[in-house]
């Protein structure tokens, strides 16, 4: 009774594997703190340090000594409370920070973290407040000023993050990183005449340097400030006319000018100028796909895709543009089919640049999957994990095209190896069962599930679904009262989940056992998803195992209305006009679903000896 369905999406997080096995995925990433504080950095109050790491001079402190032992103690606070950090345990941490502050109040490398921390926690006034405290302790260190001025510029205090960056400045002047951030948060503060300045501070400082030049032309792209990125390029030129960047620059400007003629000349100079740039035909393409010059687009991509040394991510980008394109809302791929061939002959080209990445597979796979061409789709995912065997959302996908597909055998084979690769990750054991209790290899499945399950950790919808397979495996392998009651506690978890209510439902009724419960059952199935054609058929059959052949007939009619004739359904039908009396009719489907496939053992006796057999 379990109905695939069929279901593509790019992002292959999100696919699922059909309408009764619905896998939720669970993850988590924990990205942890860099210790920017050497470990004895925690003892006491900062002295002037060098502008790289917060340090601590055992002998000297700011405000002169600590006794020995408010030392030593402050010390293995800090030391819990950054391992305590490290280990995820944060509540700990900002309490034992907070200690360190109490036994020394000027102690600001404990401020600093303490402002990382409410940072992670998005209190960004606790953290602001923290991180100026720090500043305040310690004007020596610059790593707590660009803190604080990132904080800033984070909670949209471009202002005060301009204030903090003009003092490293006005201590740091050979910094220069500096100036670019300070250009840019003046820029975002819609102070540009200012940011510009910065600018020309700089440019006295360092000459016209390619990094400058770029840095300074997206604040001023970014602002809107077109003639003025326009004068600033073409004395880049001037400087360089020889730079094909500076070309392609200029190509920009004229671009969000309006004015496409000049700008496809600045292009064609850059090729000129270097030929195999293959960045620069991405950038004309763009332009010509713009304009709506679809053919030179195609021609300038196609150049692009073949260089070997052009960085695939680089045109992965493009072919995830083609994708979008060719997968809009309201659309089908075959609305577009220009694109279509062409993203497939792009395809082709990644594929033959790169033959050592697992990439253009993957991405070729989603075109397939997207089309509906799952063997072809999967086969491209078997090739991906050739080249890149941890990729994990890979082999999820490929778990889910095996189920898709009813290939029973290769999705236990690679669910296999997912466990192999990945024993801790509980979907692989989910698909594993399924696998083989379609195997009838239903010890096996349960003893797969049993361990997948033990591995879940706080995500009930996913336990729902061990206990509710579980249920299916018991079932086949006619162990029913452990059927039923790993049904009863998946639906205890997720009462209203319609696969396990369905499938509950159905097994009761093939055993002719607990009728009326399966009567409710199916019927809560169908409110929550009413178009399903395999909940009709399963409600359908229990109302026929009531006697209610009538309203079975019309259930099993609906059925058969909403979706292609299926085996099973289809002998329903002829078993219901049977017992309506209707024996040539019933005789009619028996054979039509002997032909569909998917009908019982008994089919065959019912055509020949023309009676209703179990």
């Amino acid at each position: 009774m379990n109905e695939i369905v069929n279901r593509s999406s790019y992002d292959r997080s999100e696919a699922k594997p059909s309408k009764h096995y619905h896998i939720v995925l669970a993850s988590s990433n924990y990205l942890l703190l860099f210790v920017l504080i050497l470990t004895f950095a925690a003892c006491g109050s900062s002295k002037p340090v060098s502008d790289k790491h917060p340090t601590f001079d055992p002998e000297t402190e700011a405000n002169g000594p600590q006794p020995n032992d408010k030392r030593a103690e402050v010390m293995r606070l800090f030391m819990e409370a950054t391992q305590a950090r490290l280990s995820g345990q944060l509540p700990k941490a900002v309490q034992r920070y907070q200690q360190c502050l109490k036994l020394d109040p000027n102690n600001s490398a404990s401020m600093f973290e303490l402002a990382k921390l409410a940072h992670q926690a998005q209190t960004f006034p606790a953290a602001i407040d923290y991180a100026k405290r720090a500043v305040a302790a310690d004007k020596e260190n610059i790593w707590y000023r660009f803190l604080l001025a990132d904080l800033y510029r984070q909670n949209q205090q471009s202002a005060d993050a301009a204030e903090v960056y003009k003092g490293v400045v006005a201590k740091w002047p050979d910094r220069f990183e500096v100036y670019f951030d300070l250009s840019n948060t003046l820029a975002q503060g819609g102070k540009v005449d200012e940011a510009i300045e910065v600018y020309d501070d700089l440019e006295k400082r360092m000459g016209l340097t390619e990094e400058l030049i770029m840095q300074e032309f997206g604040m001023l792209m970014g602002t809107s400030k077109l003639v003025e990125a326009e004068a600033l390029v073409k004395r880049a030129i001037a400087s360089d006319p020889d730079a094909p960047q500076y070309q392609g620059l200029l190509a920009e400007v004229y671009a969000q000018q309006g004015d496409n003629e000049k700008a496809q000349e600045q292009y064609k100079k850059a090729l000129q100028l270097d030929p195999s740039n293959s960045m620069i035909r991405i950038a004309l393409a763009e332009h010509y796909y713009g304009t709506g010059k679809m053919d030179e687009a195609y021609n300038e991509l196609g150049e692009a895709f073949l260089d070997p040394d052009l960085d695939v991510d680089a045109k992965m980008q493009v072919l995830i543009g083609f994708f979008e394109m060719t997968n809009k809302e309201g659309e089908t791929p075959g609305d577009r089919p220009d694109l279509i061939k062409r993203s497939y002959d792009l395809i082709e080209a990644l594929e033959k640049a790169h033959p050592e990445s697992g990439k253009p597979h993957t991405i070729h796979g989603d075109f397939l999957l997207r089309d509906g061409k799952f063997p072809e789709a999967r086969d491209q995912f078997r090739k991906a994990l050739e080249h890149e065997k941890d990729r994990y959302p890979i082999h999820m996908q490929l778990m889910q095209l095996d189920l898709q597909l009813a290939d029973y055998e290769g999705l236990r084979s690679d669910a296999e190896e997912a466990i192999s690769l990945f024993p801790t990750v509980p979907e692989n054991y989910l698909y594993h069962g399924i696998a083989l209790s379609q195997l009838k290899r239903h010890d096996e499945a349960t003893e797969t599930l049993i361990a997948g399950r033990d591995l879940i950790v706080d995500n009930p919808p996913l336990e729902a679904q061990f206990w509710s397979s579980l249920g299916d495996a018991y079932n086949e392998g006619k162990e029913y009262t452990k059927s039923d009651q790993a049904y009863d506690k998946a639906l205890i978890i997720e009462p209203d989940n319609a696969g396990t209510l369905n499938n509950y439902a159905y097994y009761l009724s093939v055993r002719n056992e607990q009728l009326e419960k399966a009567a409710r059952m199916s019927k809560r199935s169908l409110e929550v998803q009413p178009e399903q054609a395999t909940y009709m058929d399963t409600y359908g059959w229990v109302l026929f195992r009531q006697g209610k052949y009538a309203e079975a007939r019309t259930w099993l009619e609906k059925t058969l209305a909403a979706a292609p004739p299926d085996g099973v359904v289809v002998e329903h039908y002829g078993d219901i006009l049977f017992e309506l009396g209707e024996v040539d009719q019933a005789l009619k489907q028996w054979k039509k679903a002997k032909t569909l496939g998917g009908a019982t053992e008994a089919i065959d006796r019912k055509i020949e000896q023309g009676i209703r057999v179990e």
